[in-house]
């Protein structure tokens, strides 16, 4: 950019008509001309707008910031203080944003605002890479796309996985392509969009915008079929599910299950007499992560109700996998109030409830006050090389059936 430059002060001398009767004299008038902070008197700097992001601010926007600084070659504003690309805006960052607003000709207060942000975005070329830390299936990213300088990033897909992206702040649109040059079509629902990555290869990722725009997305990798929720409230108790307590009506308690999990996969209606169960019953299940091909479902829950002559009620409820192996993360989000739930270790269950007292060695079920949690087992527990690895069933309640406790 080009420096501002501004006059101090204008000096004006009259000098008078020097007569016989009169002494010279001279008039001085000093015009005087606002400016900003100034260097040497002749550089106006020019002043910041609001900070977009303060220093000791973390998240989205600084990993960004911290990103373009290192790319635009500002990672080091001082020898041996080098900018690390970690989200958290500390005071090396702080320095390195006040060096690159100096060269704009702005006042270098280390805190950027949104203006400055862009002109970091407009001048750094690199594509940036999505990554999913180990064990971390979900995130966000955030920068600033403008027309004609598209934001880039890399993700290398594992294959078999969707990519959901939901874009929180900024007016921006969102493509992806393949290594291999397939276009990847996009389902959309709202703000968020799914990408389907069915094969493993790396794939581009492109934001664009019609206007200078800052962006904030958040990002989701999921393998398919699986329910696109965060439970909220709904948690497994050994009095109910948070939402709904166990001795609840039944038509509440679909109803309010269904806003967070959608409409059910399955509903038996009210049966009588099958499999030895006491009373009427009705068993109503939802999928959380579902078996394309078949119904091995590694996730699904399953809500009972019993009428045994009176009022019918909320009676039982089963948190159930049928393949642990391909058991995705985001089902593992409805959990009990200590974090136990379908996939959790034995080591898991140990860390808060110490060695388990099982009462079935086949199933590897176990009880815990009015909870009963089961254990995938190698071979039996009551076998020295018996081993139960992870949890594949939660439950409470009682529903009349001897399925399962």
């Amino acid at each position: 950019m080009k420096a501002a430059i501004a006059t101090v002060g204008l000096l004006a001398v009259v000098a008078a008509a020097c007569t016989a009767d009169s002494l010279p004299t001279t008039t001085t008038t000093t015009t005087t001309i606002a400016t900003t902070t100034t260097v040497g008197g002749r550089i106006t700097l020019i002043p910041n707008s609001t900070p977009f992001i303060l220093q000791g601010s973390q998240g989205p926007y600084v990993e960004a910031l911290q990103f373009y600084l290192v790319c635009t070659g500002h990672d080091e504003p001082t020898p041996g203080s080098t900018v690390s690309v970690d989200g958290n805006f500390g005071p090396i960052t702080a320095d390195a944003v006040a060096w690159y607003q100096a060269e704009l000709r702005r006042i270098p207060s280390g805190d950027p605002d949104e203006a400055t942000f862009a002109s970091l975005a407009r001048d750094c070329t690199q594509a940036r890479s999505l990554v999913f830390p180990e064990g971390v299936f979900a995130g966000e990213i955030g920068g600033n796309a403008a027309p004609g300088d598209d934001e880039i990033f890399e993700f290398a897909a594992g294959g078999g996985q969707v990519l959901s992206l939901d874009v929180v702040e900024g007016a921006v649109t969102i493509g992806a392509v393949g290594a291999d040059g397939t276009e990847i079509d996009a389902t959309a629902a709202g703000t968020r969009i799914d990408l389907d990555l069915d094969v493993a290869q790396a794939y581009t990722i492109r934001i664009q915008a019609a206007a200078e725009t800052s962006y904030r997305i958040t990002t989701a990798l999921r393998s398919p079929n699986v329910l696109v929720s965060d439970f909220g409230p709904m948690t497994l108790a050994d009095d109910g599910i948070g939402i709904a307590s166990l001795g609840d009506d039944p038509v509440n308690t679909v109803a309010v299950i269904a806003l967070l999990l959608g409409g059910p996969h399955d509903d038996s209606g009210w049966e009588t007499g099958v499999a030895e169960c006491t009373g009427t019953n009705r068993h109503v299940t939802w999928l959380i992560q579902g078996d394309s091909s078949g119904n091995n479902h590694p996730a699904y829950f399953v809500a009972d109700f019993t009428d045994t002559g009176g009022t019918p009620y909320f009676s039982q409820f089963a948190y159930r996998s049928n393949d642990l192996a391909t058991l995705d993360p985001i089902a593992r989000g409805l959990t009990t109030e200590d974090g136990l739930t379908i996939g959790s270790t034995y080591d898991d269950f140990v860390a808060i409830f110490d060695i388990p007292d099982f009462v079935d060695t086949v199933r590897g079920l176990v009880r815990e006050g009015d909870l009963t949690f089961g254990f995938d087992v190698i071979g039996s527990t009551d076998s020295p090389d018996g081993a139960a690895t992870r949890i594949w069933y939660v439950s409470a309640g009682e529903d009349g059936c001897p399925d399962l406790p």
